[in-house]
């Protein structure tokens, strides 16, 4: 399959789902998402010169550039990290 390839229509369907299982997700997530940022705030660990990039960490000490300007070596899955 080409990224031109014509889709079946269970294929069409199979994506449709997977969007809409995704979209009933995002709510939720985003609502940890700012639990977890408030819970930081609250903390004094939010604002200032520093950008936290992963809702789970204390500051890395050995923090190195890596991909989406995460740490690269956070052991975290995406979704520990504040991903706009």
């Amino acid at each position: 399959m080409t990224l031109y390839t014509r889709l079946t229509d269970t294929q069409e369907q199979a994506f449709k789902e997977n969007a809409d299982d995704f979209a009933k997700l995002q709510p939720r997530l985003d609502e940890v998402r700012s639990m977890a940022m408030s819970r930081l705030d609250r903390a004094g660990l939010v604002g200032g010169p520093d950008i936290l990039n992963c809702l789970i960490c204390i500051a890395c000490e050995g923090w190195t550039h890596g991909e989406d300007g995460k740490c690269g070596s956070c052991s975290h899955t995406w979704f520990s990290h504040n991903v706009k």
